[in-house]
């Protein structure tokens, strides 16, 4: 072999014995920094290229390199076409550097198909990303056009015409502007001019209780107010004289004279159970 072969022999080992003398104390522990493993896939390049030059000339090297590799194989944690590389290179070696068809094809498939998963998951990974944006996008839209169309309803319901009702707000609809302000003027006016239900007394009183009462003396003064009272009483138990200061039986429900007379012979005192409500409805 002259001069020329060799020294074209000793540039070409060179870049790979540079990476190797710098990659053998970086691969004997890990983990593994990434630019490490961007150079130990370099390096696999080119000993599939030099390396018989290497068998020949750094043998040591390259069995202590073996051993590393095996264990990086057998790391599940590292990427899995590096791992593939690392292992083509071994096997390589293990048949001398010579390389035959069935193993070359074999290599060429597994990687198309490496390759080919880690294109479907970066594309998966890219899809799922433009689909979590979209949903971010809609989400913030849909709360601003929420929040519009809440806005929205608060001036609609200032607009619209209404009657309180109890506290209640009675709203009033029509295509007709002026036919909404009548019906509203409308059911103001029945609203403010239904009487209030007057409160009922759940007590009761017998006939003799009413004539006992009608025969004391207290019956016999004018309750308070009485004239502003006396004009609250039905017409049909309402005498022309019922602004007389002192009403009686005779005067109130025209009561039987005599049996009132006989009333207060028997009993002339208040039992003291018996209650006695007065100024009713003030």
């Amino acid at each position: 072999m002259d001069s020329s072969s060799q020294g074209s022999m000793q540039i070409s080992t060179t870049p790979a014995l540079l990476q190797l003398d710098q990659l053998l104390p970086l691969l004997s522990s890990g983990p593994y920094s990434s630019s490490t493993l961007s150079l130990l896939a370099a390096l696999c390049t080119e000993l599939k290229l030099v390396g018989p030059e290497l068998e020949r000339s750094d043998k040591d090297k390259l069995d202590t390199l073996q051993t590393l590799l095996t264990k990086i194989c057998q790391d599940r944690d590292l990427d899995l076409v590096l791992r593939l590389q690392v292992l083509e290179v071994i096997e390589l070696r293990t048949l001398g550097w010579k390389s035959n068809e069935g193993v070359d094809n074999y290599y060429k498939e597994r990687f198309t198909q490496f390759e080919e998963s880690r294109r479907k998951e970066q594309e998966r990974k890219e899809a799922k990303a433009v689909r979590s944006r979209d949903a971010g996008v809609k989400k913030i839209r849909e709360n601003q056009s929420g929040s519009k169309s809440s806005d929205q309803e608060q001036v609609d319901e200032k607009d619209k015409i209404f009657v309180t009702v109890n506290g209640v707000k009675l709203f009033i609809s029509s295509t007709s502007q002026e036919l909404s302000a009548s019906a509203k003027k409308f059911l103001e006016n029945h609203f403010s001019n239904q009487s209030m239900a007057l409160p009922t007394s759940k007590m009761k009183y017998t006939r003799t209780d009413l004539l006992t009462l009608a025969s004391s003396t207290m019956a016999k003064e004018a309750p308070l107010n009485w004239d502003k009272l006396a004009k609250t009483l039905p017409t049909v138990i309402q005498r022309r004289s019922c602004s007389s200061p002192s009403p009686t039986a005779n005067q109130v429900g025209g009561g039987d004279s005599s049996q009132s007379q006989m009333s207060k012979q028997k009993n002339t005192a208040l039992p003291g159970n018996l209650p006695i409500i007065r100024n009713l409805g003030m």
